[in-house]
């Protein structure tokens, strides 16, 4: 017999698996990662509920209600010290500015700051566009929003310092009982909304009260305390709707000695309310104590103060 009947046959073997069930292969990843999400974002829920403040609270579920393109973009009131869309471009500036003190000069031999003149100029036009929207906002809800019934009552426009919202008396319609510092709850609707418009800046405030020409008849008391006290009365409304404190930099009264209608001193539109938002630069002067000489030249369309 030949050598090649001798030799064994090869073993084959053969395994069979089970049919793959294709149906679970990978959805329980997909279940997972939406178990993950939802954790993350009820921690997110959680942290946000127990370092927040009631006002910012608030301020945080208007932000997620708003039916305005104005709210939206503004969203640094929301959250005190964060950054918003509108300040993104700030924060920027910021970084790319020069370190070092020479560089910070960046002076030349013409005595000119070329280094920060940009983005200078980049920021105060960034501040000017917020407070154009501001203003825009407020004009809107003065034709359809909170404050149409009482659009006689203001006035708002831009000045070299800001943005100067007027709330004047008008027959029939004060804002403050005469001779009295509370505000009357037209004036308290107002100033509610007036704060939580303001609540989407951080600029700082100030706020001046004014009388008319008539004297005051109560012992020492005249018409420097009352436009102060009004003035005084306005920033607790303000603070109690939500208006951060530290954001008041001053309070001042002034009685009748800057009139709106000069030629008619006992108009009722002179006892009026002053809420002006200040430009940084401004504000900065003012803490110092010097005037505002550093700041770019006033658009066409803004108003003295």
């Amino acid at each position: 017999m030949s050598a090649s009947h001798n030799e064994k046959p090869p073993i084959i073997i053969v395994k069979r698996h089970a049919e793959h069930d294709d149906s679970h292969g990978g959805q329980w990843k997909v279940a997972y990662a939406d178990f993950v999400t939802a954790m993350m974002a009820f921690f997110l829920i959680m942290w946000l509920l127990a370092s927040t403040t009631q006002s910012e609270r608030a301020a945080i579920a208007k932000y997620f209600t708003t039916t305005t393109l104005f709210a939206l973009t503004a969203g640094n009131g929301v959250m005190n010290g964060g950054q918003s869309v509108m300040n993104g471009a700030d924060a920027k500036l910021e970084r790319l500015s020069p370190r070092s003190q020479d560089s910070k000069r960046g002076r030349h031999d013409d005595g000119n700051d070329r280094s920060t003149a940009a983005p200078e100029a980049s920021r105060d036009r960034i501040e000017r566009q917020r407070f154009e929207a501001l203003k825009a906002e407020l004009e809107r809800l003065m034709r359809q929003g909170d404050l149409r019934a009482m659009a006689d009552n203001l006035a708002i426009e831009m000045t070299p310092e800001g943005l100067r919202i007027q709330i004047f008396d008008r027959d029939g319609a004060p804002m403050f009982a005469p001779g009295e510092s509370t505000p009357t709850p037209r004036l308290a609707a107002i100033l509610r909304v007036i704060a939580e418009v303001l609540a989407t800046v951080q600029n700082p405030v100030i706020l001046t009260g004014h009388t008319d020409a008539q004297a005051m008849q109560r012992g020492g008391y005249s018409n420097w305390e009352l436009s102060a006290d009004r003035a005084n009365a306005t920033r607790r409304q303000l603070e109690a709707d939500g208006l951060v404190g530290n954001r008041i930099l001053s309070v001042e009264g002034r009685a009748a000695t800057d009139p709106l209608l000069p030629e008619s001193p006992l108009a009722p539109r002179n006892r009026r309310i002053a809420v002006t938002v200040l430009r940084n630069a401004v504000a900065v002067a003012r803490r110092e104590g010097r005037p505002p000489d550093d700041a770019p030249t006033p658009p066409p369309g803004y108003l003295a103060p």
